[in-house]
């Protein structure tokens, strides 16, 4: 599919992902063989002369048409005349004049390698133009670009190329006949068969090795020759020679800085990482060199207009994309447009079998770490040599009259380049193992791979204007907007399995997906043994123009799961999202039949859903402020370089983003979270200091300390990052083998929910062998807090709760969709459901003998035993207060809020199953709001279907094929708390949530975190947004005090419909006197901002000092404190230590009390590796087994985390 291509210059992603080899290979051109092969006999009849024209020499000048004038250059008087020429014929019919010999033509004068030197230089002279030339010895042949064309000349040197392929072949003939000899003769003095034949294979193939570096030592000497000729032919009259910015290159090529070939070295790296085979554990890029063996342009010629039409065509398609008409136009016209056709090549020198020879050729260090993925890993250090390169590529550079005068330039390979690359191992005289196809083939086809995402017709276009600005920030996210879609029910769906209860027979899920494109984007809860099952979920897809342009088709598909099989698909529908788009900021409820798989086939059931498509908002400039960090004190606000960079702006659009935070009227919208690089990585030592210091009394107690002082060592880590989104796992970036500079350019963009209470944290880990991945570093971003200027933030940030050090660059944006939510569907999906009642009564039940009670809910469950239950007059109640774990209250951690119930099951005493039971579902709640519950009770024939059935007061009544009645009525008090706490960590599952777990913890370990997660507005944009709503300008200008309170309610009042169904409507401008004149808003900063006292003591300042007696920062303080402890953050002050006891048993009790933020900085018992390995052996067989025990479970088709490999 067109939208899972790669797109160059844009930052990795699930759409956007690495190239791999393998993909490559398939989708080479299937035509590739006849194109060739066509362009083949064209060249065949071109050497038959069959293009091939007589040149005929111009009519002399008459002495009237020419005038003598003195050349500026060599300073000596030259005839000169005005050009007569068509030029029309000239620029589409290009000519070149190409001596006879060189075309098998018959020549009346050629040059030759037997001629002296003079005699060569007269035959060239008189064969080459200008006119007038040597009649008979030259022809006029069509200019080719596709393939090498003709030489000018013939090289004045002898070719060995036949000699080269008859040693080849007599090489081969001898390493068989070598082989063969051995075993016959050993076999005929006695020799074991087998030790003659890996004998036989070891001798031939040394020989074998050795005849190839003959023969490619033979043809670096023949290349240097022809590049000798070259460097000579400024002497003579070659036609367009080139060897002039040849010289140049020579000159420059060893001044250029080697890290700009870093992004090159990144790009293969990737490629080749994503392409390893299974014995190799990893590879990295560990240095790129360019000799100084510069690379040669065999010709350059400029080409008009017409050559380039299919690099224009797509530059106008990627720009209509991103900009809007006026701003494409004015590009258009900003600036004329150079295009030009070069052709270059390279070919290594001669070199030495030792690598420091080797390394006068462009080459670059590889390590390929041999083993098995996860277990282990040789590192083999390879020294990659570029032995030979042809390309030929087309650019397109537009030119503006302002410095630096070009704006942006775009360049695409005329097809897939000719390299050719030797191996070398890093030893003192390595054998060259270029011909081992495991190492050769991997490394040519992973340039070639590399390469082919520049190959014609795609392209990649440089903004020189924002490179040297050093502007890589994203300000424009690539989804155009979000379809939200609801899912309420099913209905009548057919039976897919022979067994089951009355109204079920099948196990449904459904699945939101793109049609062609196929992988789930979500999935459902699965509703076991229901014909009618009500799901009532939601969920919001990002919507690319890729999408747009492959004519994708949104699919909703029914499927039933299976424990011991394939799932089965129950029925399908499928919307047109190019219709849909056409009606933005309305839910447009169906009722959809379902169909089969076939195009015409139909299949029994109804989809009862809804779907709408909300596009972005535009910025309101009430809103608008200076950009400025509001996090610095006065004396430091106005100092440029403390400012947060914006890059380069260049639209209207980029200048509101970089000065406009998020919009408090539209909460969801889209958020672009791209990691770029982090700098200074190291791990911490661990092992403490040496205690042995005589004779190191004066030198630093950890050596290490200080900047990073290698940017490749054995002891760095091999680096990935994992991106949560309010506490859930989205996405993972590659692993960056063994370097304190990692450049991952890799990101993801999300649908949330509520900007105001979102949080994204990003997570560095090691990836390590036989251990969990232990955290170098997180990074907590809480987006009320990071956008409080602007919606797009582009910042250093240091690494901190982990392993190591560091500082990672990440960029956050945020673009408001037309989408209002209710307050209920504005919370996170991870949290807690804690009862704050002390008893949960229940009215008319009451069981002959005391009962006990179950609660459980989507990843968690609590039992009440029965002695906490009392008989009231008016039922039963239940003790929860000290019912819990240690004696406290009831809290359930929740993995899936917005599809799970609290689930409550009444079981007496003497009974094998409940006899009655109550569901709360939590997508009803909004977060941290208590309340007082009141629930029905429910005596039912089939509790499953109570229990994942969206099931309520409301509907109970409605729902076929199911013995319910209500018996009674449940009573207690409650609240949801958005995020993850200290309670999650028992419900731990599998690796993915226990790194989550761990991310939080560190985060709640440093202060950076509080346990509950807050709503929160940052006072400026709420100051800007309370004063426009006043304003006789804004959106609530023309509504009703009626509806103005709504949209001004801060009490969690229902949003939905507060202006009708058109919500896009609102952002719509009303005429009117002052509007078109709205600029900028004035607002008061110093507010916001940190002010110091003007009444201060210069001698004793506020310098933020924390200590025992101190609190610099009331934000920590603030982080900190909190009505739970968690685990990770349990500590004691100096007066309890001095206090307590210093017994065996208290001691053990601290260190268990402690010992998770220990473990995860690999201190305490996991400061030794074996202790790791035991404990991640641990691990994996108590998640395996838990694996075993719900093989037989019915699941989805959830999507996968996403990643770019």
């Amino acid at each position: 599919m067109e939208a899972q291509e790669h797109k160059v210059g844009e930052p990795y992603s699930g759409r956007n992902k690495v190239p791999n080899i393998q993909e490559f290979m398939a989708r080479l051109d299937s035509e590739k063989k006849e194109r060739d092969a066509a362009i083949d006999q064209d060249l065949k009849r071109n050497k038959k002369a069959g293009e091939a024209r007589d040149h005929a020499n111009e009519s002399r000048p008459s002495k009237r048409d020419t005038r003598t004038v003195r050349d500026p250059v060599t300073g000596k008087d030259v005839d000169i005349r005005d050009v007569k020429l068509d030029y029309k014929e000239a620029v589409e019919n290009p000519q070149l004049s190409i001596p006879n010999e060189n075309l098998g033509k018959k020549a009346t004068i050629a040059t030759s390698s037997k001629q002296s030197g003079e005699e060569y230089r007269y035959a060239q002279d008189v064969t080459a133009p200008p006119d007038p030339v040597q009649e008979g010895s030259t022809s006029d042949v069509p200019i080719r670009s596709e393939k090498t064309s003709v030489l000018f000349y013939k090289t004045p040197s002898v070719s060995y190329e036949p000699m080269f392929e008859y040693l080849e072949v007599r090489g081969n003939i001898l390493c068989a006949a070598i082989f063969f000899a051995i075993i016959f003769i050993g076999r005929f003095f006695g020799g074991r068969l087998l030790g003659l034949i890996a004998l036989s294979t070891c001798i031939s193939s040394g020989v074998y090795l050795w005849v190839k570096e003959l023969i490619r030592q033979g043809r670096d000497h023949e290349w240097l020759s022809e590049q000798e000729r070259g460097e000579t032919a400024t002497t003579n009259l070659i036609p367009e020679s080139v060897e002039w910015m040849n010289t140049m290159i020579g000159i420059v090529w060893g001044l250029i800085n080697p890290e700009m070939f870093a992004g090159v070295a990144d790009t293969l790296e990737d490629v080749m990482a994503a392409s390893v085979p299974g014995i190799i554990e990893a590879v990295r890029v560990a240095d790129i060199n360019q000799g100084n063996n510069p690379i040669r342009i065999l010709n350059m010629r400029a080409l008009p207009d017409s050559h380039v039409q299919d690099i224009k065509d797509e530059n106008r398609k990627k720009q209509e994309q991103e900009m809007d008409p006026e701003e494409l136009a004015a590009n258009e016209q900003a600036g004329d447009f150079y295009n030009m056709e070069v052709s270059v090549a390279y070919h290594a020198k001669p070199s030495g079998q030792d690598v420091a020879s080797k390394a006068r050729n462009m080459g670059m260090q590889l390590v390929f770490y041999l083993g098995v993925k996860g277990l282990f890993g040789v590192p083999l250090p390879i020294w990659v040599e570029l032995i030979g390169l042809v390309a030929t590529a087309r650019v397109r550079v537009q030119l503006t009259p302002d410095p630096p005068f070009i704006k942006t330039v775009t360049f695409t390979l005329m097809g897939i380049p000719k390299v050719q690359a030797g191996c070398t191992p890093m030893i003192e005289r390595g054998v060259n193992i270029l011909n081992l196809p495991l190492i050769s083939n991997f490394v040519n086809w992973a340039i070639s791979t590399t390469a082919s995402m520049y190959v014609a017709p795609k392209s990649m276009t440089l903004d020189m204007s924002k490179m040297l600005q050093g502007d890589d920030i994203k300000k424009e996210t690539d989804a155009l907007g979000v379809i939200f879609i609801r899912i309420h029910k099913a209905v009548g769906l057919s039976k897919q399995d022979q067994r089951g209860s009355k109204g079920g027979g099948s196990d449904p899920y459904i699945t939101v997906s793109w049609s062609k494109f196929g992988k789930p984007q979500f999935c459902t809860r699965v509703i076991q043994d229901n014909l009618n099952p009500v799901f009532e979920e939601t969920c919001g897809l990002l919507v690319t123009s890729d999408l747009i342009k492959a004519d994708e088709q949104l699919s909703m598909e029914l499927w039933d799961s299976d424990r011991s099989s394939a799932d089965d698909v129950v029925g399908k529908v499928e919307l047109s999202i190019q219709k849909l788009i056409q009606h933005p900021g309305k839910m447009f409820p169906q009722v959809s039949h379902l169909r089969g798989v076939g195009a015409e086939s139909t299949m029994p059931g109804e989809l009862h859903w809804e779907v709408g498509f909300f596009g972005k908002t535009q910025f309101r400039k009430a809103l608008r402020t200076s950009g400025r960090d509001l996090n610095l004190p006065n004396e430091l606000k106005d100092k440029p370089e403390l400012q947060e960079n914006k890059g380069a702006v260049e639209s209207q659009e980029e200048d509101a983003v970089v000065h406009t935070p998020p919009d408090p009227l539209w909460p969801s919208g889209i958020l672009s979270i791209v990691v770029h690089q982090i700098v200074g990585l190291e791990l911490a030592n661990i092992k403490g200091t040496s205690g042995k210091r005589q004779g190191k009394e004066y030198e630093p107690a950890r050596p290490e300390a200080g900047p990073v002082k290698e940017e490749q060592a054995k002891s760095l880590p091999s680096s990935y990052c994992t991106i949560l989104l309010n506490d859930d796992l989205i996405y993972k970036t590659r692993v960056k083998t063994v370097s304190s500079q990692p450049i991952f350019n890799a990101g993801t963009e999300r649908f949330i929910r509520d900007w105001r209470s979102a949080i994204v944290t990003v997570a560095v880990r090691d990836s390590r062998n036989r251990q969990h991945d232990p955290i170098i570093g997180v990074v907590p971003l809480k987006l009320s807090d990071i956008l409080q200027t602007a919606s797009e933030s582009t910042r250093w940030y240091p690494l901190d709760g982990g392993i190591g050090f560091g500082r990672i660059r990440i960029s956050l944006l945020f673009r408001s969709c037309e989408l209002r939510l209710p307050p209920p569907q504005l919370g996170w999906d991870i949290g807690t459901f804690e009862f704050l009642s002390d008893e949960i009564t229940v009215s008319n039940y009451q069981p002959s003998q005391k009962a006990k009670l179950r609660l459980r809910t989507g990843g968690s469950s609590a039992t009440v035993k029965r002695h906490y239950m009392t008989k009231t007059d008016e039922g039963a109640k239940f003790d929860i207060a000290s019912s819990g774990e240690d004696g406290k209250r009831i809290r359930l951690p929740v993995r899936h809020r917005y599809r799970s119930p609290i689930f409550m099951e009444f079981q007496p005493s003497g009974r094998r199953s409940p006899d009655a039971f109550a569901a709360l579902w939590l997508l009803e709640l909004v977060d941290r709001e208590e309340k007082e519950f009141d629930l029905p009770l429910f005596r039912v024939d089939n509790s499953v279907r109570l229990s994942q059935s969206y099931i309520t007061q409301e509907n109970y009544k409605e729902i076929p094929d199911l013995d319910i009645e209500e018996i009674g009525r449940v009573r207690f008090r409650g609240r949801f708390s958005p995020g993850t706490d200290s309670d999650h960590i028992r419900f731990v599952s599998d690796n993915d949530s226990r790194e989550t777990i761990e991310a939080w913890e560190a985060c709640y370990a440093e202060g950076v975190r509080k346990e509950e997660v807050q709503t929160e507005v940052p006072p400026i944009i709420q100051k800007l947004h309370d004063e426009s709503l006043t304003q006789g300008r804004d959106v609530l200008a023309q509504a009703d005090e009626k509806q103005k309170q709504k949209w001004l309610a801060k009490d969690g009042t229902d949003w939905t419909g507060a202006f009708g169904t058109n919500p896009s409507a609102l952002m719509a401008k009303e005429g009117g006197p002052g509007q078109d004149s709205e600029e900028y808003d004035n607002f008061e900063e110093e507010d916001y901002e940190n002010s110091d006292d003007d009444d201060d003591d210069d001698d004793n300042p506020d310098l933020g000092l924390q200590d025992a007696d101190h609190d610099g920062d009331s934000r920590r303080s603030e982080a900190t404190s909190g009505d739970q402890q968690s685990t990770a953050s349990q500590r004691t002050d100096g007066t309890d230590v001095s206090k307590k006891s210093h017994g065996p048993i208290s001691a053990y009790r601290d260190y268990r009390g402690r010992s998770r933020d220990l473990h995860r900085k690999h201190r305490g018992l996991m400061q030794w590796r074996p202790m790791r390995n035991a404990q991640f052996a641990k691990d994996e067989a108590k998640y395996a087994l838990r694996k075993i025990k719900t093989l037989g479970a019915l699941d989805g088709r959830q999507p996968d985390v996403e990643t770019e490999v």
